[in-house]
């Protein structure tokens, strides 16, 4: 067992959005800090929950920030150890987990973080012993629409991109689709009758109508091919290199993730930062 607490890894006083605040508002945070997730708090300052990229790109519609956040995920406190966040992680497969002492946020702890306790180890592990998730290829003409539905079908963030050959030429997430989206909000109208269907004067048509102005925002992914927004020539890893070896070539370029080739130098799979880290507690 670790002796590691989560206060050691953790970002500490990372930026929140505090209610009421929309989705908008959220997205601004992330571009301009370039953060994945953002706690949220309630009128009091207290923890009410966290949104993530992820959550944005599965409802692209909403703009109501305490509808799309989740509260029902699990927090951790600062001195919890760090086998129970590693628990947690491969648990939920969630990349973020708010860190709340006595209902207030004194960080946020991601897979990527605990990396740094893998290669302190220096845990060598196979990779091929980690992976867990089949890998979804996507072809190089696949549109960034497309890529857009497969995340909402498949709750997956990160996809191989293949050529006409099926060779490995790129790596798409979900980032890139957030990094060339547009958010456009519009004003419109709506009339609303105040009368009800079984009014007495609605044969006459004698109802009050009431008009309303409302916001809606549309997050609108470009129709372009996967080809102008994925990373080229990704940085791969060989599946029978260690945990060591993958937590340090993910620090070192801030990757999250690494396609992996067998001994035929084809693509296998996909290994995370998720996978990497539960070679801590296996």
């Amino acid at each position: 067992m670790m002796n590691f607490t989560v206060e050691s890894y953790m970002t500490k006083k990372p930026f929140v959005l505090k209610l009421p605040a929309s989705v908008s508002d959220a997205m601004q945070i992330m571009a301009s800090k370039d953060v994945a997730a953002v706690p949220i708090l309630d009128p009091k300052g207290n923890y009410a929950g966290i949104v993530s990229r992820r959550d944005i790109l599965e409802h692209p519609k909403e703009d109501e920030l305490s509808l799309l956040m989740r509260s029902d995920l699990p927090t951790l406190t600062s001195k919890e150890t760090l086998d129970k966040a590693v628990a947690v992680f491969t648990k939920i497969l969630r990349r973020h987990l708010t860190v709340v002492d006595s209902k207030k946020v004194t960080g946020i702890i991601t897979p990527y973080d605990i990396l740094d306790a893998v290669i302190a180890k220096k845990i060598e592990t196979p990779i091929s012993k980690l992976l867990t998730r089949t890998a979804i290829p996507l072809h190089i003409k696949s549109t960034a629409k497309m890529v857009e539905r497969v995340i909402r079908l498949t709750h997956v963030t990160a996809f191989p991109v293949l050529d006409d050959n099926g060779n490995l030429t790129g790596l798409v997430t979900e980032r890139d689709l957030l990094n060339g989206a547009n958010l456009d909000s519009k004003t419109v109208s709506s009339q609303l009758g105040i009368g009800e269907d079984d009014d007495a004067w609605s044969w006459e048509s004698l109802r009050d109508i009431f008009t309303f102005y409302y916001t809606i925002r549309d997050l609108e992914i470009p129709n372009v091919e996967v080809e102008k927004i994925m990373v080229k020539s990704p940085i791969s890893i060989y599946e029978g290199a260690s945990a060591y070896d993958a937590a340090r070539i993910m620090k070192k370029n801030k990757f999250t993730q690494l396609p992996v080739r067998d001994v035929d130098d084809e693509l296998s799979g996909m290994v995370y930062d998720f996978d990497i880290i539960s070679s801590l507690i296996k």
